[in-house]
């Protein structure tokens, strides 16, 4: 067989493989999506899930964090889409991107897709599945009790030097809850990572790092104030206490915990 001829009959091949995959794949083409999108996601059994759930780490965690978190891109444990929330809405934002954005199209098959689907309306909805032991009216005294709207924030109630609690209940699980309260520094939000400054004057200052660059660093002190601080004025920065939230093993006994997480559950927002 003549090489020119050789050459052909594989470009033909290369051809029909390509356009089958664009079939299953649009984004490999830059085509917009042809055909009806289902409604609901054909594809949320458990075992989908958590394939979907290997598929978000290996094509999505470097920009929105292992556990969905957030970081260079948006925060999916909120529960919150900028591009709608349906299985439709969210199909779409995954196929193909969001444009005038760093969100690239993700180049899977459909089917992988709609399991991407799944397991990203699971990171903002952990809690649905699961109902705590404990009693929520007690552990809503001992929220009181503690003192931790003095740093978190219910509705209008509290203060914002950590995370907003309006909806905990309905985005994390009973075992983070948990581990939240017992060892707080397992899991710290990129937004609420904690620093610790000791200046050169001798002040030292703590709080929650908003912003840094070449010359400054930006943070949200332990009162709560906005403030900006010359690098050149900094004599130790340090990061390795990253959360400013006090572990309750020790200070709550077994049911106290439980009733804690109850109330924590509890806490659905207004969905």
């Amino acid at each position: 067989m003549k090489p020119v001829r050789v050459v052909a009959i594989s470009l033909a091949i290369l051809v029909t493989i390509t356009a089958a995959q664009a079939q299953q794949n649009p984004a490999l083409t830059g085509e917009p999506l042809i055909g009806a999108l289902p409604e609901v996601n054909p594809f949320e059994t458990e075992a989908d899930i958590q394939q979907g759930a290997a598929l978000f780490q290996t094509h999505c965690s470097y920009c929105h964090g292992v556990h969905g978190e957030g970081g260079r891109g948006a925060d999916l444990a909120a529960g919150e889409y900028r591009m709608g929330g349906s299985d439709r809405e969210l199909f779409k934002t995954i196929r193909i991107g969001v444009p005038g954005s760093e969100m690239p199209a993700v180049r899977v098959s459909d089917d992988d897709i709609w399991r991407l689907v799944g397991y990203v309306k699971r990171l903002g909805s952990q809690g649905l599945l699961e109902k705590a032991p404990g009693d929520a009216v007690a552990g809503e005294a001992l929220y009181a009790k503690n003192g931790c709207s003095g740093c978190h924030r219910i509705r209008q109630n509290g203060t914002d030097l950590g995370p907003a609690l309006d909806d905990i209940g309905r985005r994390r699980g009973l075992a983070f809850l948990e581990q939240s309260l017992v060892m707080p520094e397992a899991y710290v939000a990129n937004a609420f990572r904690a620093i610790q400054l000791a200046l050169k004057s001798g002040e030292t200052v703590a709080g929650v790092r908003l912003n840094e660059d070449d010359l400054s660093v930006q943070l949200r002190d332990l009162g709560g104030n906005l403030r900006s601080l010359s690098k050149d004025n900094i004599r130790e920065f340090r990061r390795d206490k990253p959360s400013l939230m006090p572990s309750y093993e020790g200070r709550l006994n077994k049911a106290e915990l439980a009733n804690l997480v109850a109330y924590l559950n509890s806490l659905k927002g207004a969905r």
